[in-house]
């Protein structure tokens, strides 16, 4: 209420300012009233003539909104009307279903896809878009290496606009040690030749991998026989030529739920973190370049020098190195305690 007084009296001070200025321009002239009110000369003689031609009426200020508008359609309202009645009574129509009802009413303008849209957002006939709640907020460690969070990131190819190279990347979720490869395209083959790549580089540091977690593309869920997919079209995987390789090398393939990333997050996050400190800095050209400096100067880097906060402020190798260490004694720790049970029961 308070709102709408304050405009009123807005619109009234407006209002009694140009009387005052165009008395001015009738007793002093036009300059002089545009020198004594601070309004431009040519605004004052618009005012001026208007209350010659108009009066007191023509100094209120009035609608700016078009009284005409050429291309306005349905200006009896006929086909909202229609619109509406479809809504309520025909649920679940496409827009081309509507579209195409609409078409056959009788009606001055043609409808189009576009009308219908704005039309039923200025009705209110839109669904309102449901906040998506993020379900997976709880942070999670896991205390044992070997479990891989895979993924692939997509990088602009150097001086070939439109053109792309591939990074695989395999992560585990507890050391967060990681082990990347630079291909040309996606493909089954791809992510085949990288899990048996990545089981190599982890055996190598003591690891044994025994999970890859992955989301559905279909480099990880294409059969073997990428012409027939009519397997990957059914959703069956057991034929996909990823998880036969990982069924060979007695690694467990985990599928996330579909659209749920943040369920591959450390992954995810340090894809971040390669778009900021290394393909800021580099590009490349073919995919050997590619898989070279990754190798051998983006993941030592990563792997050796960079702390991580996750990890309190250690180096993803020496936290492996760490935790590796204190399996170890937790190994030779329970011998002894099982030794010790067994001279006491004999």
């Amino acid at each position: 209420m308070n709102q709408s007084k304050k405009e009123v009296l807005s619109l009234e001070q407006k209002f009694q300012r140009k009387v005052f200025v165009v008395r001015i321009a009738l007793l002093q002239g036009t300059q002089s009233a545009s020198l004594r009110s601070g309004v431009p000369e040519r605004t004052v003689r618009r005012w001026k003539a208007l209350f010659e031609s108009q009066g007191l009426k023509g100094l209120r200020d009035r609608s700016r909104a078009a009284k005409f508008i050429a291309n306005k359609k349905d200006q009896d309202g006929s086909l909202s009307r229609a619109l509406v009645h479809l809504h309520e009574t025909e649920i679940g129509l496409t827009r081309i279903q509507v579209l195409a009802k609409l078409l056959l009413e009788p009606a001055q303008n043609a409808v189009a896809l576009s009308w219908i849209a704005r039309t039923k957002k200025r009705l209110g006939l839109t669904r309102k878009k449901k906040n998506k709640k993020n379900e997976h907020t709880k942070r999670y460690e896991i205390p044992v290496p070997g479990f891989l969070q895979i993924d692939t990131k997509v990088i602009d190819k150097d001086g070939e606009p439109g053109e792309k190279l591939v990074q695989f990347t395999a992560i585990d979720e507890c050391s967060r040690v990681r082990f990347l490869s630079g291909e040309l395209f996606k493909s089954a083959k791809n992510a085949r030749k990288f899990i048996q790549d990545a089981v190599k580089f982890y055996a190598s540091l003591g690891v044994t991998v025994q999970r890859a977690q992955t989301d559905h593309g279909t480099e990880f869920t294409l059969p073997e026989n990428e012409m027939t997919i009519a397997s990957y079209a059914r959703g069956e995987t057991d034929e996909a030529l990823f998880t036969d390789e990982c069924q060979r090398l007695g690694i467990r393939h985990r599928l996330i739920k579909v659209r749920t990333p943040q369920l591959n997050g450390k992954v995810e996050r340090s894809h971040r973190t390669d778009e900021e400190r290394f393909y800021s800095r580099f590009k490349f050209a073919t995919e050997f370049a590619l898989d070279h400096a990754l190798k051998t100067v983006w993941m030592p880097e990563y792997n050796e020098l960079r702390p991580h906060s996750s990890l309190d402020g250690m180096t993803p190798m020496d936290f492996l190195k760490k935790r590796l260490k204190e399996i170890e004694e937790n190994k030779k720790i329970k011998k002894i305690q099982n030794q010790t049970e067994e001279k006491l029961t004999a």
